[in-house]
């Protein structure tokens, strides 16, 4: 997770170097959203079904290798994409904790930047959004051991099928939404996150009552459809309005707290079931209320508050 937390950033700030048109940069970052979908659609099947008959020491070594192969393909994108003010040798040389000074100064040019701008708001999309999603594996896991009685054969299958239909939801959505998005348009994208809100309640309203198996991983589709286009949505809110010295700083923040509310919702809904007794139905109907709440705050803001 901490290499996650530089890799992302990055990868979102250099997609705006790579295409400087701004309908090509909406295609750009679709298609990298949907090339991580069918990534885990494939991947979570294959990985399902080797844990089920290899076992795990054996996915890992497949997900190494994976890795190893991605590593390689960032290292052929050649150039150099310096768009912030470094520091000189000199300024460098004269402080002895440099790197820390650095980090913490833009940090807080980053928090600042975004405090200054009307739409530094943005930045708060996927933090509500991880705050539905993040309880989401953890209870992916206890719907795929829902077998027979204790006898979990099969559940490492189950598990690979429900985020497979993450996959699938993921694949699916961000193509339907394409179609009523501009970005000359910014309202459009604005709606688009309003109206994912809405695809991850009806997602986790689903879950809390559906009975087979078939019908969570219809739910869990329309749930990470929703979180998958408010992802790819709310970047490229900020990719629009953000200058290009800032956005590093900017995707960096936003990550941060994406990341943030992910493990407050993870931990939360491991909490609940394992300390309140809840059942993963409950946890399920509790993510749909927050995903409701999301979004009655955001249209109050987006419609009241901001016009």
């Amino acid at each position: 997770m901490i290499v996650a937390s530089i890799y992302e950033p990055n990868r979102s700030s250099i997609v705006t170097q790579l295409v400087k048109n701004e309908e090509g940069l909406k295609k750009a970052n679709i298609i990298n959203g949907l090339a991580w979908s069918s990534m885990t659609a494939v991947g979570s099947c294959i990985g399902g079904f080797a844990a089920e008959r290899f076992g795990i020491p054996i996915c890992f070594c497949i997900d190494s290798l994976t890795y190893i192969v991605s590593a390689s393909l960032v290292w052929l994108i050649s150039g150099e994409y310096k768009v912030s003010k470094t520091a000189t040798e000199e300024e460098v040389e004269s402080s002895s904790f440099s790197l820390l000074k650095q980090f913490t100064t833009m940090t807080r040019d980053g928090v600042c930047y975004l405090a200054s701008n009307s739409w530094g708001v943005f930045a708060l999309f996927k933090f509500c959004s991880a705050l539905v999603f993040g309880a989401a594996d953890v209870l992916n896991v206890s719907f795929a051991e829902r077998g027979n009685g204790a006898d979990l054969d099969g559940s490492s299958e189950r598990l690979g099928l429900i985020f497979a239909s993450v996959g699938l939801g993921c694949f699916v959505a961000p193509l339907i939404f394409d179609h009523f998005t501009r970005m000359e348009n910014p309202e459009s994208l604005e709606r688009s996150c309003l109206a994912s809100y809405l695809l991850m309640a009806i997602g986790c309203f689903g879950m809390s009552v559906v009975t087979s198996f078939t019908e969570i991983y219809w739910c869990t589709a329309i749930r990470a459809g929703g979180s998958s286009v408010l992802w790819i949505y709310s970047s490229l809110l900020l990719q629009k309005f953000c200058s290009e010295e800032m956005l590093g700083r900017v995707l960096s923040v936003d990550y941060a707290l994406a990341t943030l509310a992910e493990s407050i919702s993870a931990f939360g809904g491991g909490f609940l079931q394992d300390d309140f007794g809840m059942s993963a139905e409950q946890v399920s109907f509790l993510m749909g209320v927050v995903a409701t709440t999301a979004f009655v705050l955001w249209t109050i803001y987006l419609l009241v508050v901001r016009i």
